[in-house]
């Protein structure tokens, strides 16, 4: 009975190690998110800053509205994401594995370290039984009795709770894991749905640019400067 118990805290345990080091993973992926994210934001503001500059300076009027538009969508990128992209997935993902840590994981180990402590003990007094000589009281051997019997019931009932517990926390783990899972799907499928949304029409008017009204536009621009 002890051995298969031991073996079971030490793959708890070892499961235990391998969710931590999954948060870890996970803690380090949202860092680079956060920071590519952070990058993208600068980068969307100078685009947009960009090509506001050529528009202005653009002497055909389509061209330039085209700039125009790319500007605009470059600036309501920038701001219609800074809260989906950057704050919600850092504050929403954090939070949730820190609840992971603190009313799960925490816990758990408390519960195997306990768990490994009872065994100890009942080790330790089933030990001391089996050395009581023939020699020794009844009332010394049924006292050493009584308190190995206690202490089995301990780690029966300690065995008990850590697998109630154990699978009460996977239950836990992976409605809190789909959260985090639903989060950073969500929050790329938005970035990538929001710039092939606002993306579309600027894309659509600058295909529809009339190449002879450019020229024109263009030539009439250098006749008025000659």
């Amino acid at each position: 009975m002890e051995e298969p118990r031991h073996g079971r805290y030490e793959l708890l345990q070892t499961q235990l190690e391998v969710i931590e080091r999954n948060g870890r993973v996970l803690e380090a992926i949202i860092e680079k998110m956060i920071a590519i994210r952070m990058k993208q934001e600068t980068f969307l503001h100078e685009f947009a800053k960009s090509m506001n500059d050529l528009a202005i300076h653009e002497d055909c009027v389509s061209l330039a509205k085209c700039l125009g538009e790319l500007s605009e969508c470059g600036q309501k990128m920038e701001n219609d994401c800074h809260d989906i992209m950057i704050e919600r997935p850092e504050m929403e993902i954090v939070q949730i594995w820190t609840q992971i840590q603190e009313w799960g994981i925490g816990p758990m180990k408390k519960l195997v370290e306990d768990g490994e402590k009872v065994m100890k003990i009942e080790a330790k007094l089933q030990k001391e039984y089996n050395e009581l000589k023939q020699g020794s009281s009844v009332k010394e051997k049924d006292k050493k009795l009584r308190m190995l019997l206690d202490q089995k019931r301990r780690v029966d009932n300690v065995h008990a709770l850590l697998e109630t517990h154990m699978e009460n926390f996977d239950r836990y783990r992976i409605d809190k894991m789909k959260k985090i899972v639903t989060e950073l799907a969500r929050s790329q499928a938005f970035y990538h749905a929001k710039g092939l949304e606002l993306f579309a029409v600027p894309c659509q008017a600058i295909a529809t640019l009339d190449i002879t009204e450019m020229k024109g536009t263009t030539q009439v621009a250098s006749a008025d400067a000659s």
